[in-house]
């Protein structure tokens, strides 16, 4: 490794992230031990999460070459400030995940060396600066999340989801190998981004709208975006929990990291019907990702279409910040474009809790059904309070950190449409934005309460979920993490987004002499005062909290408590009286049947000869639109064509010849 540091120390955090990771492979591969992989990965995020803070901060970036073959270095790395952003969450996340398996051994050492190589992969795909270093990490990170998918020894199902991923990720990196060329192409061939943002303004506009389409179908399939969605929500449920929990947590985000670094970064924005298509997007995964997951049964699947809500959320800021680029309003789509990276940030804290809890309930209990969980509270105690925090930020709820980044990308959606300079079409498109976020808002607060009064509060609805136990310490220990990072970003949102509005406005190119922070600071809601005062304010929230906590407890002391069963009109409680997951989200259901096209079915067994039913069976199920009434068709329409072209293969060496000799005739007609 050649190393041209610009900033020495940053130079050698990389050192160390990639020294881990590879550490943590190699000893999953030879080593027998189950703790010290995991440990080594944990320090690799650590670093990670400290050379991205060193990035945002610093006054210097990155830069870095792997050696040179045949003249031409395969792996050339610059990281800066957008780069550190996606650090942070990356580092994070995946010191969280790799600490909740300490003590863990992986289902196989193929795996287990495999999943620290995916993470160091997420890492190069951050600092590529040329295409062939950013394809070549990209298809490293695709291929080793597939095998993390499946597995070494995969059932049908884990195999189906598996194809599937590897088919539509490969898809889209044909996508954006097609834009790179054009971009390529532009500026004499050379592959290096410092170029083709050099060049770019000399690409005519036709070409310019071609790449940006291609790298939202590219990307936009990476991040899991509607209507590139299909593969998330199947891959995610099948993977361990915690490669789901990266992989949903900060995987997805890459995608989002390339449309910022090509569409704004590389290509510089563009007009602004390139905004609307992402706002368009971006509202549609949002609303109709939380309404798909408050339908879900499965936890995990649950949290996979919670995952597509977000990336929606994620690119509704994205979209206000090339619309408001457009129309010369730097400040604004600065705003809007730091709301985004925040709540990238934001989501991979608490999703990757989410999907640990969500582990930790599957590995104790062995249940991802819903209707069979209920009271894990009593015996999984840090679990449920842990995996509360994560459901109130991500339901957007104060003082954490889910509501100061949605309140920010309400804040860019707004600034489109009060502005003059916005055509009245933007303004509209915005503000029906405006009331589809706030509908996505609210379903998902209904979904996590629905998801956290059945899985741990009532009675258990299944011996599994009454017999449990508390998860592991280490599991415990990254949960609680997480959980603490999810309240001190929400307070301390101020100063986060103050730095990254400096890193929106290098990306953006805009140096106006407007304070950078400012802006985004003063948007936040918090209380009238200084700063001081609100630090005062939120220390005196949880002084309180402690405060009555501690009360609580003294008054316990020396007390005879009697617990006694729920009154229910004199009838023995059972699970059976409590609600499910079905009942709670009828009413929902039925309100948006015309987007969610419910089915159902009921079965009645009588006793024989009388009106008395012995048993009661209910089935429902909605429609997924894209899924069951284009893809499905599309893939039964591509299978009958592999089937008739499979014919043209018939074997026969005369066959293959005639075909040569008609394909030269028709050359040479054409060409006459």
């Amino acid at each position: 490794m050649v190393l041209a540091p610009d900033h020495v120390a940053l130079t050698s955090l990389f050192a160390a992230v990639a020294a881990s990771f590879t550490l943590a492979a190699a000893t999953a591969l030879f080593h027998r031990s189950a703790g010290i992989a995991p440990l080594f990965s944990v320090l690799g995020g650590v670093c990670a999460a400290v050379l991205g803070i060193g990035l945002v901060l610093g006054p210097g970036d990155v830069s870095l070459a792997a050696g040179r073959v045949l003249d031409f270095s395969p792996l050339t790395l610059h990281y800066d400030g957008l780069s550190g952003a996606f650090l942070v969450a990356v580092g994070l996340s995946t010191a969280a995940a790799s600490l909740s398996i300490v003590g863990s051994g992986p289902r196989s050492r193929i795996e287990g060396s495999g999943y620290p190589l995916f993470l160091l992969s997420m890492v190069l795909v951050l600092g590529a600066s040329d295409a062939f270093s950013f394809l070549l990490a990209w298809e490293l990170m695709a291929v080793l999340s597939a095998l993390l998918v499946v597995g070494t020894r995969p059932s049908g199902p884990d195999l189906a989801a598996g194809y599937l991923y590897l088919a539509m990720t490969h898809v889209a990196t044909a996508a954006i190998v097609i834009g790179f060329a054009i971009l390529a192409a532009g500026v004499g061939g050379d592959l290096a981004f410092a170029a083709w943002r050099a060049g770019s303004g000399d690409l005519a506009a036709g070409p310019r709208d071609l790449v940006f389409l291609l790298v939202v179908v590219g990307f936009g399939t990476k991040a899991g975006a509607l209507p590139f969605h299909a593969w998330l929500p199947r891959a995610h449920p099948v993977a361990p929990s915690h490669v789901s929990a990266v992989m949903s947590g900060v995987m997805i985000k890459m995608g989002v990291y390339g449309l910022v670094r090509i569409a704004l970064d590389v290509m510089g924005g563009g007009p602004d019907w390139w905004g609307l298509v992402l706002v368009v997007i971006g509202a549609s995964s949002a609303v109709l990702g939380v309404l798909y997951a408050l339908m879900q049964h499965d936890l995990k699947r649950l949290l996979a279409y919670h995952s597509i809500e977000n990336i929606g959320i994620i690119l509704l800021g994205l979209g206000s910040a090339l619309v408001l680029k457009a129309h010369g309003l730097p400040d604004l789509a600065a705003l809007a474009l730091a709301a985004a990276l925040f709540h990238s940030l934001n989501h991979a804290v608490f999703k990757t809790l989410l999907f640990l809890g969500a582990g930790a309930v599957v590995h104790v209990t062995g249940l991802r059904d819903l209707d069979r969980m209920g009271g894990l509270a009593r015996i999984m105690p840090v679990t449920a309070l842990t995996f509360g925090v994560g459901a109130a930020a991500i339901s957007g709820l104060p003082p954490f950190n889910g509501f100061a980044s949605e309140w920010l990308v309400f804040q860019g959606l707004l600034g489109t449409v009060a502005s003059a300079a916005v055509p009245a079409l933007a303004r509209s498109v915005a503000a029906v934005t405006i009331g589809a976020l706030a509908l996505t808002a609210a379903l998902a607060v209904a979904c996590f309460v629905k998801v956290t009064g059945i899985a741990f509060l009532g009675r258990p609805r299944s011996d599994a979920a009454s017999t449990g136990h508390e998860t592991s310490g280490p599991a415990r220990l990254a949960m609680g993490f997480l959980a603490g990072s999810c309240l001190a970003l929400g307070l301390a949102a101020g100063p986060i987004v103050t730095a990254l509005m400096s890193v929106s406005r290098t990306v953006l190119g805009e140096f106006a002499s407007a304070p950078a922070g400012l802006a985004a600071v003063t948007a936040l809601p918090r209380p009238a005062g200084s700063g001081a005062t609100f630090a005062a304010f939120a220390l005196g929230l949880l002084v309180c909290a402690a405060a009555i906590g501690t009360a609580s407890v003294q008054r316990r002391r020396g007390v005879r408590v009697r617990q006694v069963d729920t009154w229910t009109c004199g009838i023995a409680p059972q699970p059976a009286f409590q609600y499910t997951a079905a009942s709670y989200s009828k009413p929902i259901r039925l309100f948006f049947h015309r987007i969610l096209l419910p089915e159902r079915e009921i079965r009645v067994e009588y006793h024989p000869g009388t009106a008395f039913p012995v048993s009661i069976h209910y089935r429902s199920q909605i429609t997924l639109l894209l899924e069951d009434r284009i893809f499905r068709p599309g893939h039964v329409l591509g299978l009958r064509a592999a089937k008739v072209a499979r014919r043209l293969q018939g074997g026969a060496i005369q066959l293959y010849l005639a075909y040569t000799v008609i394909a030269v005739l028709i050359l040479l007609l054409v060409a006459r």
